[in-house]
């Protein structure tokens, strides 16, 4: 594991003062410009990096041209005085206390100085005078200092006075007497003090000294302190000194084991632990609060993070207004900040190191006051659930109750929280009691909404082994037992584990037969039927759409959802389409995931039939209606829809981006639809002409979900399946891959309905390949199609595309482009276009179209496409320049330009020459060429050395994600 090396100052950049070196930039034109003297007077606390400020300023100014006097000097980082010595946060000395004597004559010096170096500089010459710390100049100095300006008024110098003030935001004595000395008779003007630094800022800064981007638990602990960078240049020391910090793949984050950092994710309401540096430095900021603020904040930590100011306001025994006070301080010091109506702490960590700092034994009490306080609120018994969650014990039936009815209420809103307070509720309960039961559904319920879908399969199970076990006279109520069961359903399900959810289901069938079957298991076994091929799944939808009790829209909008995929199936797409806008329109949010739930299928429907803008509104209106449970399955859910729309739009780099944060296994990971963002992923990589890594995520496809037709996926699987044939084998391997049957084969109309672009395609390879009558055969199902939805404008583009391909009409394929809003079918066209065009000898017609179908294939990124076209022109001698400019090493694997990289792909995979040319549209000669420029940068020379040093640099173990 790599160590963490500290920098004290290694590129001396100044971080949060972006601005106010843009500022000082344009003085220093201006004193060019004008001739005369500007006066900027910079104030920032102690360790605010104004030294650092100033020592940037003598930088630039000397690449201006500029002359620089002052203490601060321009050059290499080891030449300036701050660079020396790491800036450690020392008390403020300020003038006129008896410990400043010593700094006294230092200012004086200074200001000496200055006035014998300038008149040493001809009168002409572009100066910068560069004064720090003036905060400890006595008034007399300080006067001489302003007259010595005013003399010099008229010489183009840049002065900045620099002072140190414990308020940075109010102008200290000193600059207050330097601006009424000055102003109006010389152009001065004050520069505020430096704010606390943007979280971009921070991550430089920590970027600065420890060469690893912070992650995200680690960044929170730096803007707890994050006053002045001195602050968290010290914390970020102290923590490697400790070991408390390390890097892993550049990432830098709390040691795992170290003090604090490391969250029980059952654990109710309550911050992760806090490491003992930081810790230190937030508890010397609270000494330095008063009694009555520090009390305020200690009784806010124990209500949690964000309370209202009224609960606040009870727990004191005081009135609103009594908290002015302290609630001003708190915030001015940067403990509290504001949500909205609410209260919060400004992070995490200050809560924790607050809340740590009440005695145990006391803050029990008030967990205990608090509840008591909460509950005499309308909306305060889920956040008393919370209060005593801290303070209860077995067998205290008020306090249980009110957390088994906080629970419940919180699935909802906040799942992470609902199943921590659930399983708290569980272990205060024996096992197999009713109610515990109850919980374990509660937290099954939580753990599956908030994404810990292992988590709530396990406890679901454990919980029923632990009741079936039970005697019978002992044994919990079968109608609980079977809610349980029908929630660990849904978990499964998601999961991926199909068979395992539809046996679940049919359990807690069978385990209710003759009563009232619950709707969450009736869902779930429609779903699993449906995934993995049972006939009966439509059937069982028809019948529940049928009855006329229409109060249970879970399960009705869940039969709606597998109607319309059933009519999808059989190429009813505007009934399909129209049946799901039904079924989202009846809006129906339940506590629990909705497995079956229109808006995934609807958005998958119309990016299908290029109805983007739809789409796009179906989409946001889902992740509105999810915005409150981030990092759960509906994050992943989003990630998995957004995927297919980007690609859809022809832009790649956004949909490998969004489908490998659908894949990443975070907590908001759904295993369900892992196969789309897989399949994403795989159209990228044939797109962006890398048939190995295509297939590569298509074998790990394989292993997610059922592989049965009737999957969702396995049409678009199939499709791709073929076209990575053709990349390989050619037209005819792609047909021979799209005419395998099963025992229940994927129909050329569910293929066809996959992309608009796809039926010619088809065509396209059948005519390549000798095959008419496969063409014709493919003409008659998209033109069937077109018939049956003649509301759907995207499958006329697509029949009129097919058939003019197939009759060889340039003027309808002229139409079909115009017809066509998918902008993948649109380029394709124009190339089809330009074949035809070339067939008739019109070469300028064919170059036409070719340049327009480049330019749409170079702006996706789709470079197997735009290589195949510009291979083409340069076979019509047009060449068209395509390389781009980029900084690279000079030797080893990043040194090799796109095109030697997929060259010595191709090669190492045990391509000859001619099959890697034929594969990047280019000749074996050109191939040649690449190779010997790869060999001299590899440092080798033969294929065999190429291979082996390919394989050594991917025989690392690594994610087809990563």
């Amino acid at each position: 594991m790599p160590s963490v090396q500290f920098h004290a100052h290694p590129l001396r950049k100044v971080r949060g003062w972006e601005e106010h070196l843009e500022q000082i930039s344009t003085d220093l034109h201006r004193v060019v410009v004008e001739r005369r003297c500007r006066v900027l007077i910079v104030q920032a606390a102690p360790g605010g990096g104004k030294t650092l400020l100033l020592a940037e300023v003598a930088e630039i100014a000397d690449g201006m041209g500029f002359t620089t006097i002052g203490d601060v000097l321009a050059g290499p980082p080891d030449v300036a005085p701050e660079m020396r010595q790491f800036p450690a946060a020392t008390p403020l000395q300020v003038a006129g206390s008896d410990t400043d004597r010593v700094y006294r004559p230092r200012a004086t010096s200074q200001v000496e100085a200055t006035g014998m170096r300038l008149r040493q500089v001809a009168e002409d010459v572009p100066t910068v005078v560069t004064l720090d710390d003036l905060h400890l100049a006595d008034f007399p100095t300080l006067t001489a200092l302003c007259d010595q300006i005013l003399a010099l008024k008229g010489r183009p110098v840049l002065w900045l006075l620099a002072f140190t003030s414990l308020i940075s935001s109010e102008p200290s004595e000193q600059v207050l007497m330097c601006v009424s000395r000055l102003r109006g008779r010389v152009a001065v003007e004050p520069i505020r003090g430096l704010s606390p630094l943007s979280t971009r800022a921070l991550e430089q800064l920590v970027a600065d000294h420890t060469g690893s981007v912070p992650d995200s638990t680690l960044l929170a602990m730096v803007e707890s302190i994050n006053d002045t960078p001195s602050a968290v240049i010290e914390l970020l020391r102290g923590l490697m000194e400790d070991g408390a910090i390390r890097t892993v793949e550049g990432t830098l984050g709390l040691t795992p084991g170290g003090s604090g950092g490391s969250r029980d994710a059952n654990a109710v309401h309550l911050p992760a632990p806090v490491p003992r540096r930081l810790s230190s430095m937030i508890e010397e900021n609270l000494l330095q609060l008063s009694e009555s603020t520090v009390k305020s904040l200690r009784l806010a930590a124990v209500l949690g993070s964000p309370f209202a100011p009224e609960e606040l306001s009870a727990m004191l025994g005081e009135s609103p207004a009594g908290l002015l006070t302290a609630v001003h301080e708190a915030m001015e010091r940067r403990m509290l900040v504001c949500r909205g109506p609410k209260l919060a702490f400004r992070t995490d960590p200050i809560w924790r190191v607050v809340l740590d700092s009440v005695p145990p034994p006391v803050r029990a009490l008030l967990h205990r006051q608090a509840a008591e306080v909460l509950l005499q609120r309308p909306d305060g018994a889920e956040r008393a659930a919370l209060q005593l969650a801290h303070v209860a014990e077995p067998g205290n039936a008020r306090d249980i109750e009110i957390i088994v009815a906080g629970a419940r209420r919180l699935v909802a809103t906040d799942p992470t929280t609902a199943a921590s307070l659930a399983i708290r509720g569980m272990e205060l309960l024996a096992p197999g009691q009713d109610q515990r039961v109850r919980l374990a559904n509660t937290a099954a319920k939580a753990l599956t909404k908030s994404g810990r879908l292992d988590e709530a399969v396990t406890l679901a199970r454990d919980e029923i082994d632990v009741a079936l076990s039970m005697a019978p006279a002992s044994v919990p109520p079968a109608r609980d037992i079977a809610a349980l069961q029908a929630s660990m359903s849904t978990a499964l399900l998601l999961r991926g584990d199909v068979p395992a959810a539809r046996q679940a289901t049919d359990d807690v069938l069978a385990r209710q037969a003759g009563g009232l079957p619950r709707a969450e298991a009736v869902v779930t076994h429609l779903a699993a039927s449906y995934l993995i091929g049972d006939g009966t799944a439509v059937e069982q939808a028809r019948k529940i759409l049928s009855r006329p009790n229409r109060r249970d829209l879970a399960m009705r909008v869940s039969a709606m959802t597998v109607r319309a995929l059933d009519q999808w199936r059989d190429g009813r797409v505007a009934d399909a389409v129209g049946t799901l806008r039904e079924a989202v329109a009846l809006n129906y949010v339940g506590d629990t995931v909705q497995v079956l739930d229109p808006c995934w299928f609807l958005t998958f429907a119309l990016i299908r039939i290029d109805e983007y803008g739809e789409a796009e509104g179906v989409f946001r209106g889902f992740a509105h209606t999810a915005a409150s449970t981030a990092n759960t399955p509906a994050t992943a859910v989003q990630a998995a829809l957004r995927a297919p729309l980007h690609l859809a739009q022809g832009q790649l780099n956004d949909a490998e981006t969004v489908a490998r944060a659908a894949l990443r296994q975070d907590g908001a990971y759904m295993p369900i639809f892992a196969p789309q963002a897989l399949l994403v992923l795989a159209h990228v990589a044939l797109r962006r002409g890398n048939p190995a890594l295509a297939a590569t995520h298509l074998t790990a496809l394989e292993g997610e979900g059922p592989q049965h037709s009737s999957s969702p996926w396995q049409a678009e699987y199939l499709l791709l399946q073929a076209q990575l044939a053709e990349v390989n084998d050619g037209p005819a391997a792609a047909l021979e891959v799209l005419t395998e049957t099963g025992a229940q084969p994927i129909t050329p109309r569910e293929i066809v309905l996959e992309d608009p672009a796809v039926a010619a395609w088809w065509v396209r390879c059948a005519l390549t390949a000798g095959q008419p009558h496969t063409a014709g055969a493919i003409v008659d199902t998209i033109d069937h199609l077109s018939r049956l939805n003649p509301e759907t404008p995207a499958l006329l583009a697509a029949a009129t595309h097919a058939r003019a391909l197939a009759e060889a009409d340039t003027d309808a394929l002229a139409e079909a482009g115009r017809l066509h809003r998918n902008p993948w079918a649109q380029a394709a066209t124009a190339e089809d276009r330009a074949r035809l065009f070339l067939f008739q000898g019109n070469h300028e017609s064919a170059v036409v179209e070719l340049d327009r179908a480049m330019n749409a294939y170079v702006r996706f990124g789709a470079e197997r496409e735009a290589a195949r076209v510009r291979a083409q022109l340069r076979g019509l001698g047009v060449w068209r320049r395509h390389w781009k400019h980029a900084k690279r090493p000079e030797s080893g694997w990043e040194s090799l330009t796109e095109t030697e990289r997929k060259v010595a792909e191709l090669v190492a995979g045990g391509l000859t020459n001619q099959q890697a040319a034929n594969r990047l549209f280019i000749s074996p000669h050109t191939v040649g060429f690449h190779l010997r420029q790869i060999y001299r940068k590899l440092g080798i020379r033969s294929r065999s050395a190429l291979i082996r040093t390919d394989a050594s640099r991917v025989s690392q173990p690594r994610s087809i994600i990563a």
